[in-house]
């Protein structure tokens, strides 16, 4: 029975003090990118036509033109990731039904001027969301 204890707080131990490198998650390079704005929607079954502005303003390390990247979930499952390239103010989804929830998650998305390897040639804004 005590080596059974023993495991049981080996186990534990183990993996509240497991190794991992958080400063990659907790920082990232770079001045971040405004998302879009204005979002706006019509809807007309079975299409949806969405419409945004995007930032007025960029880093100086940003290849223009930006691309935004439609993520769409329907009854919370994801069915999709579109990216939208040229600058892109609008997107039309043509499979619509009232019967289901959406969520359109969109993010504006930029290639970035370096050549550091170990740094990232794309940066995202932080995503709005549309939920029908």
């Amino acid at each position: 029975m005590k080596k059974y204890y023993l495991l049981i707080l080996f186990i534990i131990a183990a993996s509240l003090t497991g190794c991992y490198d958080r400063e990659i998650l907790d920082s990232k390079e770079g001045e971040s990118i405004d998302p879009v704005s204005n979002l706006s929607f019509t809807t007309t079954e079975p299409e949806v036509v969405f419409t945004w502005n995007l930032p007025s303003g960029y880093p100086a390390d940003i290849i223009q033109p930006v691309s935004v990247v439609v993520t769409i979930y329907r009854d919370d499952v994801k069915i999709s990731t579109i990216t939208l390239a040229d600058a892109p103010t609008t997107y039309t989804y043509t499979a619509y039904s009232s019967a289901n929830t959406y969520r359109f998650i969109f993010k504006v998305r930029a290639e970035v001027d370096t050549d550091d390897p170990n740094m990232s040639s794309l940066r995202y804004s932080s995503g709005k969301v549309a939920v029908l």
